[in-house]
C-alpha cells in the first residue's frame, strides 16, 4: 500500500533531480538525481584519490584518532557531488537521503577491513540541536536508521549533543573544529562492554567529531569503532 502511495505522488509530483532541478528518469533510490548529474558526480567525486589513486572504496588515506576504519561513498569534490550534500543537510528529502544510505552501504559491504557481521549497534554523530530545531531533522540520524536497515544491525542513539555545541563545524580551522566539539557530547545511559559500532556521519573533513564521539563511547567500553559516511573532504 504504501509503495503504490508513492508511485502515485511521484505521477502527481514529479521527483526532480537535487543538483539541476529536471524530472529525473526515475522516481525512486538513485532517480533523486539525473543520468547526467550521476555521471558527472561518478567522474568528479567516485574517481580516486590524489594520493592513493585508489576509488573511495578503497582509499584508506582518511586517519581519526579513536577510530578503527574509516568508510566512505564519495569524495567531497565538484559542484554537483557539493550540492547533493547540501540537500542531504538542508532538507528532509527520503530519496537524497536513500541515495546517499545506498552509497555508503555499497562503500560498507566494499571495505573487507569491516566486517558488519560483528557490528553490535549502528549509531550517528550528533547534530547541533539549534540545527535539529530550524531544519527539522537529523539528516545524520536519518542516515544511521537506513543503514541499519539495509544491514539488519540495531540502531542505537549513544552519542548526544549538549547545548553548549552551538558552532557549526564547516566554518572552522582544524584546530579550532576539534576545540569546537571537546566536552561538547554526552553519552548515553548504556554500557558498551565490548561491543563493536559503526558510527555514521554526513561529511569527514579533520575527524574532530567522529573522533570525540568515538573518544566517548570508548569510555562506555566500546572495542572498535568504525566510522561510514557519505563523503571524505581530501586532505
Amino acid at each position: 500500500m504504501r509503495e503504490n502511495i508513492r508511485k502515485i505522488l511521484n505521477i502527481i509530483f514529479p521527483v526532480k533531480c537535487a543538483c539541476c532541478q529536471k524530472i529525473s528518469e526515475k522516481a525512486e533510490g538513485e532517480g533523486i538525481l539525473c543520468q547526467k548529474c550521476r555521471q558527472i558526480i561518478g567522474e568528479t567525486a567516485a574517481f580516486e584519490c590524489q594520493k592513493c589513486k585508489n576509488p573511495p572504496h578503497l582509499c584508506r588515506c582518511k586517519k581519526v584518532e579513536h577510530i578503527s576504519e574509516v568508510s566512505f561513498a564519495y569524495f567531497y569534490s565538484g559542484e554537483k557531488l557539493k550540492r547533493a550534500i547540501y540537500k542531504l543537510k538542508r532538507a528532509n528529502l527520503c530519496y537524497i537521503n536513500e541515495f546517499f544510505a545506498k552509497g555508503m552501504y555499497d562503500s560498507l559491504k566494499s571495505n573487507d577491513r569491516i566486517n558488519t557481521k560483528t557490528i553490535d549497534f549502528v549509531t550517528n554523530a550528533p547534530r547541533m540541536k539549534s540545527s535539529v530545531k530550524f531544519y527539522g531533522y537529523n539528516q545524520t540520524k536519518a542516515l544511521a536508521k537506513l543503514i541499519s536497515d539495509y544491514a539488519g544491525i540495531p540502531y542505537a542513539p549513544l552519542v548526544f549533543a549538549s547545548k553548549s555545541y552551538d558552532a557549526e563545524q564547516k566554518s572552522l580551522t582544524k584546530a579550532r573544529r576539534r576545540q569546537n566539539v571537546e566536552n561538547k557530547f554526552t553519552a548515553a545511559k548504556k554500557s558498551l562492554g565490548g561491543k563493536n559500532i559503526l558510527l555514521i556521519d554526513d561529511v569527514v573533513t579533520t575527524g574532530s567529531t567522529l573522533s570525540e564521539c568515538a573518544k566517548i563511547m570508548k569510555s562506555m567500553g566500546a572495542e572498535n569503532i568504525y566510522a561510514l559516511c557519505a563523503a571524505s573532504v581530501l586532505s
